[in-house]
């Protein structure tokens, strides 16, 4: 808001004599500027009501203006005629007037551009003609005056709600009710009788999905659509067995890694769930064990060298020596026995660590080496047996050992697999015959398990739609909650999903109809009139109200903040300046003068508003096209003239 410049004091006598300039308001935040500004505005209203020789009602409109200008709720009205008088009886030329574009009654234009305006030479006709363009225009209008028969001969002309009193509703509430009325439809009107389910009650929109599509399954793969019908049949605890196991094979079979990654294993799987190659595996698989075994050996870093073929019975010799020498028998004897005659040759030709094997942990290292190499070959021949790749050397053989092992815990799976399926029923329709359908009947299984079938999963659709029908009676069903049901019964999670949304919508509309019909049933109580006029067909609440009040009532009863958007005052020429705090009813105020009144000596209303500045329309020509607005603005005076005169000479 801007802030007042200048404080107009008035003489006892009501001739505004005098200009005091005060400092610059400073921004709305320096609360020092702000309660200087207010206390400015109180001693303006002190002086407009000195003016009304000690009328009651004037002392009592004047308390409530300084209770609510203390309450931090400056009328705008007050302060926008106290700054165009300020303005005007200053050295600084008032704000550029803006031109009325608007086709509406020349005061209805006037209203919207300026806050203060004269209806002159305005035949009771004209100024109901006024009154009902405001009307029109969606404004709050209070029109007051000194006697009963001036309200009378412009009320019965008026078109649009006419009230004696303004509603007591909170203007906020009144606000709302408007916007509520301007926006209201007949679709929105019928959800009053609606009974819309809570989003509490809804099946989530993720669920729907899910079952949605495990209903519409086309069945293209064979294990999907016999395992949910065979499995239907089966007890839950056999069923939770073979669901078990099924989830075994799938992480098995992930184990494995795919399938043209390292095709051998799903190969030597194939064979082995067929008892094929079942010999050479175990063999082998007992062979890689002993040989990491070896491998594993303290002792197996210890270089070991032959310098010639060994003989056949090398390794049986060495064993004997070996188990010599560890109980207790010597290397080198003055006279060896005959197994030291017999395994010299062999110790010769071997080299452990470089030098010819002498104790009986050399031998032994020498028998690792020898029964290592053995393994190896072994190894070797039944990975050619199996087409398993073949290790190089004796470090490959942990790796080979885990494939080896995924294998066959996968086998054993699958055999599993095998067994349960082909036994769930005496004429189970479920074959397993290799890894790849063994594969899919785990993933039908588990799928089974986690979503149900396609026919469970559409009884679970129709039961959600026959629950969710049930929760409003046939004739209290919105549209869209029948969406919803029909999406269920169809199958349709996009529709589903769609109905739900429109659902919050229909929710968000059925709160605001029925706020509007309790707002309307409060304004009813407190004005019948104007409620039946914005709840009639047709009726939008964006039409005003106007309301007709005499001037000692409304000084008396001075509404509160935002309670009205214009006062109009008949017969300003002839009113004191006193009545000036009718200003306070409205933030902006139209003073009428009739056709041919003598208007008293100033100081009255019209002068003050004419010293204001304030244009003046025509009344003879309200309502006509080619209307005019004319400002009146008398030339400013300087600041240093004390005596100005009497406004309006």
């Amino acid at each position: 808001m801007p802030a007042i410049r200048r404080v107009i004091a008035a003489a006892p006598g009501g001739d505004f004599s005098e200009v005091t300039t005060v400092q610059e308001a400073g921004p709305v935040g320096s609360s020092g500027h702000v309660r200087d500004d207010a206390e400015d505005l109180l001693v303006f209203v002190e002086r407009l009501a000195a003016a009304g020789q000690g009328h009651q009602a004037t002392g009592v409109a004047r308390d409530r203006i300084a209770e609510i200008v203390r309450a931090g709720s400056v009328p705008p009205g007050v302060r926008r005629l106290a700054e165009a008088l300020a303005a005007s009886m200053g050295d600084v030329a008032p704000a550029p007037r803006q031109p009325v574009d608007s086709t509406l009654d020349d005061t209805a234009q006037a209203m919207r551009s300026h806050p203060l305006v004269v209806l002159d030479d305005a035949t009771p006709a004209a100024v109901a003609g006024a009154v009902s363009a405001l009307v029109a225009d969606g404004r709050r209008v209070v029109v007051a005056a000194e006697t009963t028969a001036e309200l009378d001969a412009v009320r019965r002309d008026v078109a649009g709600p006419v009230l004696d009193v303004l509603p007591a509703i909170d203007p906020a509430e009144l606000r709302e009710l408007r916007r509520l009325q301007a926006t209201s439809t007949p679709a929105r009107r019928a959800r009053s009788g609606q009974r819309l389910p809570s989003a509490a009650v809804l099946p989530v929109v993720s669920e729907v999905a899910r079952l949605c599509a495990q209903a519409v399954r086309t069945g293209a793969d064979p294990a999907a659509s016999v395992v949910p019908t065979v499995l239907a049949g089966v007890e839950a605890e056999r069923r939770a067995a073979v669901t078990s196991i099924a989830r075994c094979v799938a992480a098995r079979l992930e184990a494995l890694g795919r399938p043209d990654g390292q095709p051998w294993r799903w190969e030597l799987l194939g064979h082995l769930i067929h008892s094929r190659y079942r010999a050479p595996f175990d063999r082998t698989l007992e062979e890689t064990a002993q040989a990491i075994a070896l491998v594993r050996a303290p002792d197996y870093g210890t270089p070991v060298t032959f310098l010639a073929p060994l003989p056949s019975d090398a390794v049986d010799l060495l064993c004997e020596f070996q188990q010599f020498l560890s109980g207790g028998g010597r290397a080198r004897r003055l006279f060896p026995t005959s197994l030291q005659r017999e395994v010299a040759p062999v110790l010769k030709l071997i080299r452990v660590d470089g030098h010819e094997p002498e104790s009986g942990a050399d031998v032994l290292r020498a028998i690792s080496h020898l029964e290592l190499q053995t393994r190896m070959r072994r190894i070797e021949a039944g990975c050619v047996e199996m087409r398993v790749p073949v290790p190089h050397r004796p470090e490959d053989l942990p790796g080979l050992e885990a494939a080896l092992q995924e294998v066959a815990g996968a086998a054993r799976s699958v055999g599993a697999l095998r067994h349960d399926v082909l036994f769930l029923h005496t004429d189970s329709p479920l074959q397993v015959p290799d890894v790849e359908s063994a594969a899919r009947v785990a993933a039908a299984i588990l799928d089974y398990e986690e979503n149900g079938s396609a026919d469970e999963s559409g009884r679970r659709l129709d039961a959600m739609a026959a629950e969710l029908a049930d929760r409003a009676p046939v004739d209290a069903t919105a549209p869209e909650h029948d969406a919803a049901v029909d999406a269920l019964h169809r199958r349709d999670a996009a529709a589903y999903a769609a109905a739900v949304e429109a659902l919050g919508a229909a929710r968000r509309q059925q709160r605001d109809e029925l706020r509007r019909a309790a707002l309307l049933e409060v304004l009813r109580s407190q004005a019948p009139t104007l409620a039946e006029a914005w709840d009639r067909p047709g009726g939008s609440g964006t039409t005003g109200l106007a309301c007709f009040v005499p001037c000692e009532a409304l000084l008396r009863g001075l509404p509160g903040p935002d309670s009205a958007d214009v006062v109009v005052v008949l017969g300003a020429a002839r009113l004191g300046v006193e009545r000036l705090l009718l200003s306070a009813v409205a933030p902006r105020l139209i003073a009428v003068v009739p056709a041919d009144e003598p208007a008293d000596e100033p100081p009255t209303m019209l002068s003050v508003l004419q010293r204001a500045a304030a244009p003046v329309v025509s009344g003879a020509r309200t309502g006509r096209a080619g209307g005019r607005v004319v400002p009146f603005a008398p030339a400013p005076r300087p600041v240093a003239d004390a005596a100005v005169g009497q406004a309006g000479a």
